[in-house]
């Protein structure tokens, strides 16, 4: 109702301004009998005639100037808000929330926001890292970082990297443990995991040139962060499996020792930028998703090369 109040004050301004209802409609590209019943139907829910109709020209009435000035307030705000929408979807400008993994926040993310800041310093950042799925729209997240596949088809997705596992453990744990020579001895080995209300991330697979094998594991410390399984692991409490990207300089300062090398653990799992699918993309949004599609892949990866030389 309110829409069609705001429609007809507009069409009316139009007839104002082109002095006839045949002019507003050819304006307008609509008909004159359109234009017709909308002013029609204007004046009956005001109760007052807007114009003295003559067969050659229209005079607005005293009522009519009066509607005239409020149609031209409507008119004004509906190119203000017009303005605001392009504003937004044009000028890197206001709040970000962004949802990440605490892991991968701490090592990926946060360390990145700062040059994310100094290009675009009209946008200010709320990281949250909580493990955690969270609902974005119900929590007025504009930006998440996730990892594994996406069941959610109300989100558009933007793959940022595929996650690499290394096993490893400390050297201090590996001087008195049984051997590790093939995926089936790590049932000898307590191994540490990742665990949460929803997941466990116990069964382990790996492949060779004699095909995969999956080794379901077990160990007494199970916890949903890895930042913590990386603690577990470098205070000799076992085995561990995990994404290259989370392990920090562990491996090239020899703090961890790689394990199974001729094998290639599978089922990492691919990391996504995602954010709520809208008819417009605010421009603070797509500033971000495209700064972390160039610097995450490129940061992974240098990381990767890094340890892959040391």
């Amino acid at each position: 109702m309110l829409n069609e109040r705001m429609q007809e004050l507009v069409l009316f301004s139009h007839i104002n301004r082109q002095g006839s209802l045949s002019a507003a409609a050819q304006h307008l590209g609509i008909s004159r009998s359109s234009v017709s019943k909308q002013l029609a139907a204007l004046e009956k829910k005001i109760g007052a005639r807007l114009f003295n109709r003559t067969t050659r020209k229209i005079m607005l009435t005293d009522v009519g100037r009066k509607v005239l000035q409020e149609a031209h307030n409507v008119e004004l705000a509906l190119q203000r808000i017009e303005h605001i929408s392009e504003d937004s979807r044009s000028v890197v400008a206001g709040e970000l929330t962004v949802s990440c993994p605490a892991a991968q926040g701490r090592i990926h993310i946060a360390p990145l926001m700062t040059e994310f800041l100094n290009r675009y310093p009209s946008v200010s950042v709320n990281l949250q890292l909580e493990d955690r799925v969270v609902d974005m729209v119900a929590e007025n997240i504009d930006v998440s970082i996730r990892v594994g596949y996406l069941p959610d088809s109300t989100l558009i997705a933007r793959k940022l990297s595929d996650v690499s596992w290394v096993l490893c453990a400390s050297p201090t744990y590996l001087e008195t443990a049984p051997s590790l020579d093939k995926p089936s001895d790590l049932l000898n080995h307590p191994c540490l995991y990742y665990r949460s209300a929803k997941v466990t991330m116990n069964t382990w697979s790996f492949s060779s040139n004699d095909g995969e094998e999956e080794i379901t594991v077990s160990g007494p410390f199970a916890v949903n962060d890895p930042g913590v399984l990386v603690s577990a692991a470098l205070d000799h409490a076992g085995v561990l499996l995990l994404d290259k990207g989370l392990l920090g300089s562990t491996i090239e300062e020899g703090k961890l020792v790689p394990l199974l090398e001729e094998y290639q653990a599978i089922g990492g799992l691919p990391t996504y930028v995602v954010y709520p699918e809208r008819e417009y993309i605010p421009a603070k949004t797509r500033a971000l998703v495209d700064f972390l599609l160039e610097k995450v892949p490129a940061a992974i990866h240098r990381a990767h090369e890094i340890r892959s030389l040391t």
